[in-house]
């Protein structure tokens, strides 16, 4: 047992009973010889308890009782856990076969990382695909500007919690993004091209189906907290310029090491540009992409997504006609 870091896998549930069968199984049999496993639910209605009971002589604790959220039933389980690493698992994704196996080999490889990551299976209503990870260029300043990784594919030392804290329960959608970059403030993270997980995509999962303002909105005030640590007061201005700053209430730990803010900024604002065009915000998307094309003509102008989807959305379709007469024509 002393060569299996003891790992805690946490699932917060309600009414996935559906799903969470599959869910548990997905865990149990990784056949990993250190694991705690703990389920939180909050008082589900369908059928969830009874399919929990099936194996509760093989989980550490679970509980069905009313929570306030999701985050706050992934921090009831966080207070419980006492392995070294810790991730949460919710009760429609899986965990790979023999994923926790490679990820404490990663850990024990790297003494330093408080967190590894990899990426996940996207199965379900759709055909599979997989994730991909962000370019590892200036990949430390990525890690504080926006969600890096798929959640259930990201791994953490329990160290991270004890000395960052745990879910910041204000949060409905970024919470996992505002400790990502927690993690990112302080400590060294490794990416991985392993495929650690699988997220179902389904009607009635909170990420497929929930997307509104209030994500967009969560993933800006975790930024507007990120600068205003660093004391970033000219991006602080650009962001109040574009309605995105929000004061926060309380800061993050002081880091110690420095961070380029002009370039969190640009990175920032690139992964808000992919969200508003893959959810068809056309009119925030063109007045971005104009401020972007502004303050960071060169990398705007390089960055080929971006370009891409400007014209894909907003060009004229007589302007696309004429231009393909052209490349006829040549």
């Amino acid at each position: 047992m002393n060569n299996y870091p003891k790992i805690t896998i946490v699932t917060p549930s309600y009414n996935q009973g559906q799903y969470i069968e599959d869910t548990i199984l997905s865990v149990l049999n990784q056949s990993y010889p250190n694991l705690e496993y703990i389920i939180i639910d909050g008082e589900s209605t369908d059928n969830t308890v009874e399919i929990i009971k099936k194996y509760a002589d093989r989980l550490a604790y679970w509980v069905s009782e009313k929570d306030s959220g999701q985050s706050n039933a992934i921090n009831k389980g966080f207070s419980r856990a006492t392995g070294d690493i810790i991730n949460w698992l919710n009760s429609d994704d899986q965990l790979m076969p023999g994923a926790l196996h490679t990820i404490a080999k990663y850990f024990q490889q790297n003494p330093d990382a408080i967190i590894v990551h990899g990426r996940i299976e996207y199965f379900g209503e759709t055909k599979k695909y997989y994730s991909q990870n962000i370019p590892k260029k200036d990949l430390a300043t990525r890690y504080v500007s926006h969600i890096c990784m798929p959640q259930p594919a990201c791994f953490y030392r329990k160290q991270l919690l004890d000395e960052q804290g745990l879910l910041d329960e204000s949060l409905h959608f970024s919470m996992d993004t505002d400790l990502f970059v927690r993690a990112g403030l302080h400590y060294s993270l490794v990416q991985a091209e392993d495929v650690f997980a699988r997220f179902r995509l389904h009607a009635a999962s909170k990420s497929v189906s929930s997307f509104n303002k209030r994500l967009l909105q969560d993933n800006a005030l975790v930024f507007s907290k990120v600068l205003k640590t660093l004391g970033a007061d000219a991006e602080i201005e650009k962001m109040q310029q574009l309605g995105l700053y929000t004061a926060p209430a309380a800061l993050y730990n002081q880091p110690v090491r420095p961070f380029n803010t002009r370039l969190m900024l640009f990175y920032f604002l690139q992964h808000r540009l992919f969200t508003l065009y893959h959810h068809g915000e056309r009119k925030a998307f063109k007045q971005l992409f104009s401020f972007l094309l502004k303050q960071y003509t060169g990398k705007t102008l390089v960055s080929y997504k971006l370009v891409f989807y400007r014209l894909m959305l907003f060009l004229p379709a007589g302007f696309m006609h004429k231009a393909a007469k052209l490349v006829l024509r040549r």
